[in-house]
């Protein structure tokens, strides 16, 4: 069980920036895209239409690759962590307040939680997580054991279980060599039970 020549280049930057400042002043709302090329990932890469290296695609809030890429590492680790899950299939989606695809705060990173923005860096929506993979399940070296997972994750303020701030709403968990077959338990509304069912934002 288991449970991504100087000087004309120096020009061509300052020509795209300026590009990218009028198309954001441009846009209805006033929030710089990922088209504009001004939003950059956590180690300073601009953030890029359609799918990277690593399985990202923020534009569609979508991620497909595996534990190994999602820390935008490809180290043969998760976070560090290592297992014979690290090349297991991952998916995942997730909502405009968990991670955005603009940047209305003017930070120069995707936005995350409800307009207005605190700048606090937290994550107030949704996320689901479908996974597919194999184990070992009798220790004789073979990935002889399949499974299947699928979570609902939501914030619900200080004091969730998950992380201080969210808690997992719905567990589907299939792992025939395990003894487990379909939904492990499911709590709140139908959906995601934002907001309404979990805290007032």
């Amino acid at each position: 069980m288991k449970r991504v020549t100087l000087f004309g280049g120096v020009t061509t930057v300052v020509a795209l920036l300026l590009v990218a400042a009028v198309a954001s002043a441009n846009s209805p709302d006033g929030c710089a895209t990922i088209r504009d090329g001004t939003i950059t990932d956590s180690a300073g890469n601009p953030v890029l239409l359609g799918f990277d290296q690593f399985g990202y695609n923020y534009q569609a809030h979508l991620f497909v690759g595996t534990y190994d890429s999602v820390d935008r590492n490809l180290d043969g680790t998760y976070w560090g962590y290592t297992g014979d899950f690290v090349d297991d299939e991952l998916i995942m989606k997730w909502s405009d307040d968990w991670l955005s695809n603009k940047d209305c705060d003017g930070n120069g990173k995707l936005d995350r939680g409800i307009p207005p923005f605190p700048n606090d860096n937290v994550s107030r929506g949704w996320l689901t997580n479908d996974v597919n993979g194999d184990y070992d399940s009798d220790g004789d070296g073979s990935q002889d054991a399949h499974y299947t997972l699928f979570e609902k994750i939501v914030w619900v303020g200080p004091g969730g279980s998950l992380w201080g701030e969210y808690e997992v709403i719905q567990e589907v968990y299939n792992d025939p060599a395990g003894g487990y077959h379909g939904l492990q338990f499911k709590i709140a509304a139908p959906g995601f039970g934002l907001n309404d069912h979990w805290t007032a934002p």
